[in-house]
């Protein structure tokens, strides 16, 4: 391997492939690769309309009351709602504010659920809260659970949740879904979202998607592309969509990368795809309090628009950098050509999860 090729894999991570044809990106996060797949314009139907004035249209007009949000998701607002990258910041932080006040108040047992369908404690692993796609479900800001695709209507409201103490009700509805993963096992290839460090070994490697590396065990060799192969040090996948894979040499300057730990609705976000980086915005999350650091159910958020075939492992960052997930695929509505989000593996999770600190 030449000196070039070397320095450009001391300073960020080169990506993960799983053909034999590969090449190295200098100074991108990112592999080039023959067959990748489709690009985002040749995603047939309409993707998730996403827009500050729908956002404010369906969100309450008012903060919920302080005393009820959060701490640490206060905390979090404060370190970027003082940045360019929002018109309306103010819209964004209440947005991130009603959706960890309501995750909270439903942990607490401060809701009351309204309709047919009896809401459970054992409900909220999967539950989201956020945007509806006001295309191809309705227009709306609430709860939704996700369901197995069947007969029924692909989007079903069944209620609403009223949380007395926060003076608020808001929807709640069944969601059916189809989820397309974006790196396939062998020929296509994924991205690598970042380096890390084996917490219990201090060896390195770089974060990706688990599904990427389905067919590997533990030990056996992954090809990079930078000529050397790596190794599969771990991977969280099914349930937590992530894997670190070992290599060597690690870094030669590295810096532990800062972590968004509660996305929402509104919020900026750039994904670090093969073709460069692309922005997009949160439509809607999981709950991340209290439960990232588990392995017993995968903790997802959801952007207005996919990736490509190839993508997935990608970073998902904040517009200051600060590491937001791991893009995995696509979620679309099952019965519509329409209705298409990103889906992207919560990054404080896939790092717990693994046992690595992850390094820009």
């Amino acid at each position: 391997m030449g000196s070039a090729a070397r320095a450009c894999e001391a300073r960020l991570p080169v990506g993960i492939l799983l053909t034999a044809r590969l090449t190295v990106v200098a100074g991108r996060r990112e592999i080039r690769q023959d067959g990748c797949g489709g690009r985002v314009g040749a995603l047939r139907g309409a993707l998730m309309d996403y827009s500050d004035g729908y956002l404010r249209s369906v969100l309450p007009p008012e903060d919920p009351p302080r005393q009820f949000v959060p701490p640490a998701v206060e905390a979090e607002i404060a370190s970027w709602i003082e940045g360019r990258s929002y018109e309306d910041a103010a819209l964004v932080a209440r947005s991130t504010r009603w959706t960890y006040a309501l995750f909270q108040e439903l942990q607490l047992g401060q809701a009351v659920t309204d309709g047919p369908f009896r809401f459970g404690s054992h409900h909220w692993a999967e539950l989201t809260i956020g945007l509806y796609d006001r295309q191809t479900e309705k227009e709306g800001f609430g709860l939704a659970l996700p369901v197995t695709p069947s007969a029924r209507p692909a989007f079903e409201p069944v209620g609403e949740v009223a949380f007395p103490r926060l003076g608020r009700s808001f929807p709640l509805a069944f969601r059916q879904a189809r989820i397309d993963e974006h790196a396939p096992p062998h020929p296509v290839g994924a991205t690598a979202a970042s380096w890390a460090q084996c917490n219990q070994t201090a060896a390195w490697g770089l974060l990706t998607a688990g599904h990427a590396v389905a067919t590997a065990q533990p030990g056996q060799g992954v090809p990079l592309a930078s000529r050397h192969a790596g190794t599969l040090g771990r991977s969280a996948y099914p349930i937590v969509d992530a894997a670190f894979v070992t290599v060597t040499p690690g870094p030669a300057a590295p810096a532990a990368m800062n972590v968004l730990r509660f996305p929402a609705a509104g919020q900026h976000a750039v994904v670090e795809r093969q073709a460069g980086p692309a922005q997009r915005t949160v439509v809607s999350a999981m709950n991340t309090l209290g439960n990232a650091n588990t392995r017993a159910f995968r903790i997802l958020f959801l952007t207005d628009t996919p990736c490509a075939p190839g993508d997935s492992g990608a970073l998902v960052r904040t517009p200051q950098g600060a590491a937001m997930g791991i893009y995995t695929g696509s979620f679309a509505n099952p019965t519509s050509p329409g209705g298409l989000a990103g889906l992207n593996q919560n990054f404080e999770q896939a790092v717990l999860a693994l046992d690595v600190t992850a390094y820009g």
